[in-house]
């Protein structure tokens, strides 16, 4: 079920205008100090223009910063609006995230995603728990000489232990080892957490993607889904192969 758009971020004023503020305040100040030293002057000995002249200019080349800031502010701001348009765009869709962990509700199923290099005819993945604690191991040879397709594996987990004991809630990873031939491991394989967008959440300003229960920055999703009831297949046309953790 697809929730809504949730903003958990605190209000602020903007820097800028707290800026301007204080600087009408500090330039009130000024102006009265100065209107005092004039009623108030020697006029056998009057003040020197050239001082409060500069301190003017000063005011005004401060007063010009904080309205560049201002315009900086309005368009970070539509910026960031024209961002989390665009996030919304996830919400509903599956979505592979750089990042091997992923949270497990209890009784509940949770999949990854790992690329598979060329020349790999042997895979062991584990599964850990956040104490870094084996809970399932798995491995996988090749039937064929040519050794496993490359390409994006989907590792689907049904929650349980290598004894198919259900384990707890709680956040776990996967690691994965793959080997050649002769035994040697391969470089280049990458994890993914694999999950739907279920909504959106704002917290101090910064948008996160909520991923089956996980929130994710935006910037870390890798692959897009379209969710299959509405093209008929999970992988969205991509010829992807899919392992079970068991």
């Amino acid at each position: 079920m697809v929730s809504s758009v949730t903003d958990t971020s605190s209000t602020s004023s903007s820097v800028a205008n707290n800026a301007a503020s204080k600087l009408a305040s500090d330039f009130d100040t000024f102006l009265k100090l100065l209107t005092t030293q004039l009623k108030n002057q020697d006029p056998t000995s009057p003040m020197d223009p050239n001082e409060f002249t500069q301190q003017l200019v000063q005011f005004s080349q401060v007063e010009q910063q904080i309205n560049m800031n201002k315009n900086l502010e309005k368009m970070i701001a539509m910026l960031q609006a024209g961002q989390n348009s665009n996030n919304l765009n996830f919400i509903g869709k599956i979505v592979d995230v750089n990042d091997n962990q992923l949270k497990l509700a209890q009784g509940g199923s949770a999949f990854w995603a790992y690329e598979l290099p060329a020349n790999v005819m042997n895979v062991q993945y584990k599964i850990l728990n956040s104490k870094g604690e084996t809970v399932r191991t798995v491995t996988v040879g090749s039937d064929q000489s040519s050794g496993f397709k490359p390409g994006r594996v989907e590792v689907a987990w049904d929650g349980k232990d290598s004894l198919g004991n259900a384990v707890p809630a709680g956040t776990y990873k996967l690691e994965v080892v793959a080997k050649d031939a002769s035994g040697k491991s391969v470089d280049g394989v990458k994890v993914y957490a694999r999950g739907y967008v279920e909504a959106l959440e704002t917290v101090d300003g910064q948008q996160y993607l909520v991923v089956s229960g996980s929130k994710y920055l935006p910037e870390k999703v890798v692959s897009v889904f379209a969710p299959p009831q509405d093209t008929g297949d999970d992988n969205n046309g991509e010829d992807e192969q899919e392992q079970d953790a068991a």
